[in-house]
């Protein structure tokens, strides 16, 4: 089949007449670009400086967000990290993607913010966007300014801007607006004393990066909250003792502690930051129709938009052997088991991930119980047009 290229013209047999692109108005063409899938407005970027003049205008960016959100099929992404190695996979869309951290750096930590995914390596700060396959590795702070700690990654959803919060030595905050073509903007007074943990807890919800840290002499554990767009910082008090995790539940702030006992599930969910008010919700363990071992090997990985609570199984889960790998075949491999469990209708449904491969997890030599500890679940996930 011959493939026709476009000129930035037709022409017409008839009366030997061309009509140009250029006359078409910017509204209307904008209209016809925001209706193909996020793929082909990508690709449309390398066609024509006026295709990528509108495409990357954030009316449009938002726009298409919007509309995306609200026709497209949700899409999940389950994340797999190892040393220098990062293993995402998608559905119901059944892409995967792998690569490895440059300049001999090992994977720390992840996010995932409205369709961006920050990544924390031991070398740098970087952001992916998995729609558009680009990276984007942050600047370090120029001078004396200090060197980065630990970070994270925010958007605002009025202003439509990606923001990357960093702890600097020195006791210093940086802030950096994504595309803006800006340095760090560096504060060393403004806001409450405290330290950042390095944990896995950090979200964004609704505009606002909510952390684990250290606050006063005493160093007590506390949460600092920080409204991306007025840039302001504020410490919220924990509602009972550490060890939960970081969940968004109904759009609020939420910490959850499970276990895969019958105790349930626990939630703590914030409702008034500035008072320190947070309500508590339990939640009796889910009856599921799953085999007994299933249930066992099952492990809460969070919830999703929607209050359903998200359940990870693998029946790689019972290698627990670096020798069972080795006669390991495709034969024995059946993917992910992703389980949603909706506690206010009492329903659960059940989602099948092929994902990784038997090779990939060869080559890692990683463990059944490695697996499915070190996997976390991105429900929701939208695609974005950010330009990085």
């Amino acid at each position: 089949m011959e493939q026709n290229k476009i000129d930035g013209s037709t022409h017409d047999d008839d009366n030997d007449r061309s009509l140009s692109i250029e006359h078409v108005p910017l509204d209307l063409m904008g209209e016809i670009l925001s209706r193909q899938p996020a793929k082909s407005i990508g690709r449309s970027r390398s066609v024509s400086k006026l295709w990528s003049s509108i495409t990357t205008t954030q009316g449009f960016i938002k726009s298409f967000a919007a509309r995306s959100s609200e026709s497209s099929q949700p899409c999940a992404l389950l994340i797999f990290s190892k040393r220098d190695k990062l293993f995402v996979f998608s559905s119901p869309q059944k892409e995967s993607y792998q690569f490895k951290i440059p300049r001999d750096g090992f994977l720390q930590r992840y996010d995932s913010v409205h369709g961006l995914v920050y990544l924390e390596t031991s070398t740098q700060l970087m952001i992916w966007n998995p729609t558009m396959k680009r990276f984007f590795t942050l600047p370090e702070p120029e001078g004396s300014e200090g060197k980065y700690i630990t970070g994270s990654l925010g958007y605002d959803p009025i202003d439509c801007k990606y923001k990357a919060l960093c702890h600097l030595t020195g006791d210093k905050i940086g802030i950096l607006t994504l595309g803006s073509q800006e340095s760090w903007r560096i504060l060393s007074q403004g806001f409450p004393s405290h330290s950042r943990r390095m944990s896995d807890c950090v979200i964004c919800i609704n505009g606002v990066i909510y952390y684990q840290c250290f606050s006063g002499l005493s160093l007590a554990h506390a949460i600092m909250s920080f409204h991306v767009r007025s840039e302001k910082f504020h410490l919220i008090n924990y509602p009972s003792r550490d060890g939960c995790f970081f969940v968004s539940y109904e759009g609020r702030l939420a910490l959850m502690l499970s276990s895969n006992g019958h105790s349930g599930i626990e939630l703590w969910i914030l409702v008034n930051a500035e008072n320190h008010q947070w309500v508590y919700k339990h939640f009796p363990t889910p009856f599921l129709r799953q085999t007994f071992w299933v249930l066992r090997d099952m492990k809460l990985k969070g919830v999703t938009d929607e209050g359903e609570f998200i359940y990870v199984y693998t029946p790689f889960s019972i290698y627990t052997r670096r020798a069972d790998l080795i006669d390991l075949s495709s034969d024995d491999w059946s993917g992910f088991i992703v389980i949603y469990f909706d506690p206010k209708k009492n329903s659960s449904r059940k989602v099948n991930f092929l994902g990784i491969s038997i090779g990939d997890l060869k080559r890692l030599r990683v463990l059944g119980s490695e697996l499915i500890e070190g996997l976390s679940v991105v429900p929701n996930h939208i695609e974005s047009l950010m330009s990085l």
